[in-house]
């Protein structure tokens, strides 16, 4: 349980990284903190100030903007695992209260430390209980698109709509026949064996994307029914249409992919004629 826990925290979320994902979650933040605010108005947050409580919900906008728009680049959080965003909702939240505590908590009459100690955790409780459901809700929303959007991959798939070899999509499957994860082949970077796991980098839109999957190369290998995936070593396949460069070493060659400069991936010796051969008669995607 404890294993499974820990593989789904490192798997990558990358449905906040597009501007446009961003956008849907500041804007339905804002708009369902206006709605619950002006409703339930918790904690008497409408005696903070003189002003109505969009001011509340403005400034909350503007640190949740700040904080996905120009903290994310600054701290190199450009995509997130599920970890990371969990970490990084928690930091926005108390971003939010603390903001929001220094600009309109109201001022207490003796003003000691442990007053104002008290109406910071109130600030923290208001803010958790208006943005956190709606931060999950959005969460989901993105989460339950992309699935829609793969089941309809499959069905167009397996009703023989796509018929270009790229566009076909290379399914994995878990316990009792459920599909976990779909790529299209021209997505598909490069697979990694990790023991009875399976490292997969593909791109998801303009993104590089990474899923771990518990399954062996070779049952993997079974799978493959396009020839631009090729193994080039006991531990490795590659997509041949996305190697960026090509080093010829002592015995073989070294691969760069596209959008991964840093990873070297070798070629064994071993399926260096299979390689050179792949690379001559790339299919069309």
């Amino acid at each position: 349980m404890f294993k499974e826990i820990g593989q789904f925290l490192k798997q990558d979320f990358t449905l906040l990284d597009s501007t446009i994902n961003k956008l849907i979650l500041i804007g339905f933040i804002g708009l369902y903190s206006a709605f619950f605010i002006s409703v339930y108005t918790p904690f008497n947050i409408n005696t903070w100030g003189q002003n109505s409580y969009m001011k509340y919900v403005l400034l909350g906008i503007a640190v949740i903007s700040f904080s996905q728009f120009v903290l994310r680049p600054v701290f190199g959080f450009k995509t997130f695992n599920n970890s990371t965003l969990i970490l990084w909702g928690i930091f926005e939240l108390i971003v939010m209260a603390t903001v929001l505590h220094l600009a309109y908590a109201p001022s207490t009459a003796s003003n000691t430390f442990e007053a104002n100690f008290f109406d910071y955790l109130d600030t923290i409780r208001i803010v958790i209980l208006v943005a956190t459901i709606p931060y999950v809700l959005v969460v989901l929303y993105l989460v339950f698109k992309e699935k829609l959007s793969t089941l309809k991959d499959l069905k167009d798939n397996s009703q023989g709509t796509i018929i270009n070899k790229g566009d076909k999509l290379l399914t994995l499957t878990g316990e009792n026949n459920k599909v976990i994860l779909a790529i299209k082949y021209h997505q598909l970077l490069y697979v990694k064996s990790a023991g009875n796991y399976l490292e997969l980098y593909y791109l998801k839109g303009e993104n590089l994307a990474k899923e771990l999957v518990r399954e062996r190369l070779k049952e993997l290998e079974k799978k493959i029914i396009n020839t631009n995936v090729v193994k080039v070593h006991r531990s490795y396949l590659v997509n041949v249409r996305h190697i960026s460069s090509l080093k010829k070493t002592k015995k073989s060659y070294e691969i760069i992919v596209q959008h991964i400069p840093d990873v070297i991936i070798p070629v064994s010796s071993g399926f260096k004629a299979s390689f050179e051969e792949a690379l001559k008669q790339k299919v069309s995607h």
